[in-house]
């Protein structure tokens, strides 16, 4: 094993990263004899995805090599014994089993999560804070509290008046506060990447001073007006300063100056006599626009400035009321807590109860300085005393600058580190993709064609910046493929730019790519990548025009399930029964119209004829009148008991009621994530109008509203963000593109201690050298990201790629043109997959054999005695539940002890009868034998007992009465009932009972009722 303490691995795409980190944390647990354990690791992955796949690899690992299965070659570096190997992967899982909170491998917020649990009481947090991500709420909440405060203070008056004053520069639209909202909203972000506040507001007024400034340079311009006929400067010279006399000050609010201004001297004419008084004020108009356009750039946002620091106040005091920490903050938090002081380590270790002496880190690349910050302080301690750091990344691949990731943070370890040396490993052998695919893609990112691409493409645009960050992200060997990787195949589809209408043509084309592969691949094997979620949305469309399968973020979220839409416009009318959208809605829709035997046509008809009529009556009342039948048998009892029932029974009841899942069986996995988001609600929250608020106010970006997909039979169709890491047979690329415009404004300074924000417009570029600077990096950082996104979508294949390439990107030609060059674009030789149609939908194990009574068996924490609602013998269940809430008669009025088990009963089964059953348990009861069985203390009695065997087979009890010397079980049973229990399960429930009340008579008895 690699002996060094910091080990850098660069793992260009389909090199086994996970598979290194694997072995890695394999061989620190199996090949020390430091007594290192599992607690003294620690793995950090980049999503929770990865973090499961490597605590996957690694149990699987220690499971074969304790049972001395084959392993290949994966532990020969330990020199080891295979029996000693086997004995020590055996201890290994036992402590992973046995102490599982150890098993360190979580994603990185995961990691500041625990710490910042740890010490919450260091940095004023409550110990039971709560993590949430979207805080978009609590934001616009403490904005609007900012705004009310405002009314009351003059000095809060006058900030917002010279935001208003600073917003009618412009033309914004007609809802300031939205405007305030996004902006303070990317300051928020911009410090949770950070950790750090924003710089203070100066206290300048924007709109006054660019006033004072303009006003003295256009009284400049009117003197050189006057100089003008005695001199001869070239035309355009008058041309400008005719344009700024007529436009006056606007001009300067708007950054709409002439370019000529940005000239530092006067041009003149052939020949022509110098004018030294000329030359002098035009050189001082030049550098005060410059110092204003300066000026501009940086106080711009400097009144946003003062609204983010005050509406953060709010934000800190409101979550803070609430104890919540959102997961945007938690780098600034921990920041904030790592510099209080250098001997907070040692208290660190004590409040986590472990001590870590080795780092793992998967994706560095994407790790941000804020996040490095955290992390550097463990590995202080831990190198200081022996430890190890290894760290594994691609920075071709760093994707999420977005969210602070830094690809220089590669250079950090070398750097923070210095007495130490980095051992630094290439891996550069692809297991992934077919040589035609990875020779593509070694010459379209080779470190060559990208210096071709920047000279080319950069030239023409004037761009002055180093590019040596491109070049040091690009300058890696060529991958090498397997021998027997000798496949694969690659096509770009390049639509010429005098095409019409190119979208359509798109859509054309990716439609024939589509059904051409899916003549020799299945639909489970095709992945869609797409830059963002609006192409994920039009590519799924198109898809599902053509009839086929889809699986994306469109198709997946229940709110887009034609079923699900029906069942929430009845709970809709049930909330609200003049609601006539929503019953209009519901009756017009496939289950009602399923149920009823009527189509849907009729319906219209009547709808429509009531619309014709414009009658006052309201119009549930009129379609009760037209179709009582039908309303006295499908709504009748929802509308009569609205308001009474909990939601989840109230759902439930509908489900039966419509028959939804015997008739729509396609939709159970999103009738079940339904199931399960009313759950997670009634843990919170009560009341079906409250639940509907809940529903319609949930964020698209919400994982409670996707059902689980583990890739089924239909078509892929994902971000490029969502595939990293992850590899596909075929991947199509319908807009394969390169962006080269900077990032949105603002953009931000964060290299001192504070965030300064930046209004850079590409017309102060002209003027001011530091814009220019600061854009043209951006620009940069833009286009490496964008490169960067465009390699990982590329290099995701594993037989064949395709993508097709559109002219424009939006106004601007699409630089992929450029990087492209001369290169072959199509190459190889396609596949020929056999066809596998006997493949299982994996989006949801269907399991269900038919209706409710299964559907609640995979409903997380559902009761076991829910409503059998699918089941023909429903007074039986009833009977059954009311037989469960009497435990013993001894000294009680057994009519009393009746009474209160159908009360609770009737609340169970909301919509049924329950009273039928008073009587069957008053016959019961006259049963001696029986009632003999409820006549024992109640402390020896256990109803609905649950125990479980050895082998992890469960056993229910209906009824348990453990006495000195004797163990009854008692059995409810239907008279003449089929359904009697399995002799076999019955003896193996007997043994059972015998095992864990040893020496005692076990003796059972069976009710019938």
């Amino acid at each position: 094993m690699n002996k060094s303490q910091i080990i850098s691995v660069l793992a260009s795409s389909g090199t086994g990263k996970t598979y290194n980190l694997a072995k890695r944390y394999l061989y620190l647990l199996l090949g020390s004899d430091d007594n290192t354990g599992i607690k003294n690791i620690i793995v950090v992955t980049f999503t929770n995805k990865a973090a499961v796949e490597m605590k996957y690899r690694v149990i699987d690992y220690l499971k074969k090599a304790a049972l001395a299965l084959d392993t290949g070659n994966f532990f020969d570096e330990l020199k080891l014994t295979k029996d000693k190997i086997a004995q020590r992967s055996a201890a290994v899982l036992k402590d992973i089993f046995k102490f599982y909170d150890n098993f360190n491998i979580s994603t990185i917020d995961s990691f500041k999560n625990r710490i910042l649990k740890s010490c919450a009481m260091n940095i004023d947090l409550s110990p039971n804070f709560v993590i949430e991500q979207d805080y978009s709420d609590n934001l616009m909440f403490s904005l609007e509290i900012f705004l009310q405060k405002a009314q009351d203070s003059e000095n809060l008056r006058n900030i917002v008046r010279q935001y208003l004053s600073q917003y009618l520069m412009k033309d914004s639209g007609w809802f300031p506060k939205n405007n305030i909202y996004n902006e303070i909203e990317k300051v928020f972000k911009e410090s949770g990447n950070t950790g750090k506040d924003i710089l203070p507001y100066g206290g300048v007024s924007f709109r006054d001073e660019i006033a004072l400034r303009s006003t003295a340079i256009i009284e400049k311009i009117k003197r050189f007006a006057g100089l003008l006929p005695n001199i001869q400067a070239k035309k355009y010279y008058s041309d400008a300063v005719e344009k700024v006399l007529n436009a006056g000050r606007e001009i300067f609010f708007s950054m709409d100056i002439p370019t000529k201004f940005a000239y530092e001297t006067i041009e003149y004419i052939k020949d022509a006599e110098i004018n030294t008084e000329a030359d002098e004020l035009w050189s001082e108009i030049n550098k005060d626009i410059k110092s204003l356009c300066d000026f501009y750039m940086e106080n711009y946002y400097g009144v946003y400035s003062y609204i983010y620091s005050k509406v953060a106040l709010e934000f800190d005091l409101r979550s803070k009321k609430d104890g919540i920490v959102f997961l945007n903050e938690i780098n600034k938090k921990t920041v904030s807590f790592f510099e209080k002081d250098n001997a907070v380590m040692p208290e660190v270790y004590y409040r986590l109860s472990e001590k870590y002496r080795h780092f793992l880190i998967d994706e560095f690349q994407d790790t941000s300085l804020v996040q490095w910050t955290g992390i550097k302080r463990f590995l202080e301690e831990s190198l200081a005393e022996g430890g190890t750091f290894f760290y594994v990344g691609d920075m071709k691949q760093a994707i999420y600058a977005f969210r602070g990731g830094k690809s220089e943070i590669f250079d950090a370890a070398s750097k923070e580190f210095l007495s130490m040396d980095v051992d630094i490993k290439n891996l550069n052998r692809n297991f992934r993709s077919g040589r035609s695919i990875v020779d593509f893609n070694n010459d379209i990112f080779s470190k060559e064609n990208i210096k071709r691409f920047l000279n080319e493409f950069y030239k023409k645009k004037n761009i002055e910046c180093n590019f040596s960050k491109f070049i040091e992200a690009y300058s890696f060997p060529r991958q090498e493929t397997p021998t027997e990787h000798n496949y694969g195949y690659i096509e770009i589809d390049i639509i010429d730019k005098t095409c019409e209408n190119v979208k359509e043509e798109i859509k054309q084309r990716f439609i024939n790519c589509t059904f051409q592969v899916l003549k020799r691949f299945n639909s489970k094997d095709i992945t869609v990548l797409c830059r963002a979620n609006d192409e994920v949305f039009t590519v799924s469309s198109w898809l599902l025009e053509n009839g086929l399968d889809v699986e994306s973020s469109q198709t997946l979220n229940i709110r887009n399930n034609n079923i699900i839409k029906q069942i929430v416009s009845l709970l809709m009318f049930i909330n609200s029964p003049l609601d006539v959208l929503s019953f209009s809605s519901f009756i017009l829709g496939d289950i009602f119209s399923k149920i009823s035997g009527i189509k849907s046509a009729e319906f219209e008809k009547f709808i429509f004829a009531c619309n014709k009529r414009n009658r006052t009556e309201t119009f549930y009342k009129t379609f009760k009148d037209r179709y009582e039948n039908l309303w006295n048998e499908y709504f009748k009892d929802f509308f009569m008991n609205a308001g009474f029932a909990p939601v989840y029974e109230l759902t439930l009841a509908a489900l039966e009621k419509f028959k939804v899942t015997d008739n729509f069986s396609g939709s159970r996995a999103f009738i079940m994530r339904f199931l399960e988001l009313i759950k997670d609600f009634e843990t919170q929250d009560s009341g079906l109008k409250n639940f509907l608020e809940y529903f319609d106010g949930l964020k698209d970006n919400e994982d409670s509203l996707y059902i689980k997909s583990a890739f089924g039979n239909g078509i892929k169709v994902m971000t490029v963000h969502k595939a990293k890491g992850l590899q596909f047979p075929v991947v199509i690329i319908p807009f394969l593109k390169l962006s080269v415009k900077p990032a949105g404004k603002p953009y931000f300074d964060s290299s001192g201690d504070k965030i300064k924000p930046f209004n850079i417009l590409k017309s102060i570029t002209k003027f001011s050298r530091k814009a220019k600077e600061i854009y043209d990096r951006e620009k940069v950082n833009s286009l490496l990201s964008e490169l960067n996104v465009t390699y990982v979508s590329m290099t995701r294949a594993e037989y064949e790629l395709y993508a097709i390439v559109p002219p424009k990107f939006g106004a601007s030609n699409n630089a992929i043109l450029a990087l492209l060059g001369n290169n072959v674009l199509t190459s190889g030789i396609k596949q020929i997959r056999t066809q596998d149609n006997n493949g299982k939908d994996n989006i949801i194990i269907d399991s269900f054999g038919s209706g409710y009574k299964d559907i609640q068996k995979y409903l997380k924490s559902t009761d076991k005695t829910a409503v059998d609602i699918n089941n023909s013998s429903k007074k039986s269940s009833i009977i059954h539940y009311a037989l469960s809430k009497i435990t013993s008669l001894k000294s009680k009025n057994i009519n009393d002890c009746v009474s209160y088990a159908l009360r609770i009963t009737k609340r169970k089964f909301f919509f049924e009868d329950v009273e039928f059953c008073r009587e069957k348990l008053n016959k019961l009861f006259m049963s001696e034998k029986i009632l003999g069985l409820f006549l024992y203390d109640e402390k020896n009695i256990y109803n609905e007992k649950e125990i479980i065997s050895s082998t992890g087979e469960t056993f229910r009890i209906d009824k348990l009465i453990v006495l000195d010397d004797e163990v009854i079980i008692v059995d409810f049973q239907v008279l003449n009932s089929e359904e009697k229990k399995n002799k076999e399960q019955a003896e193996r429930r007997s043994a059972l009972i015998s095992e864990i009340y040893p020496g005692k008579k076990i003796s059972v008895y069976t009710a019938e009722y």
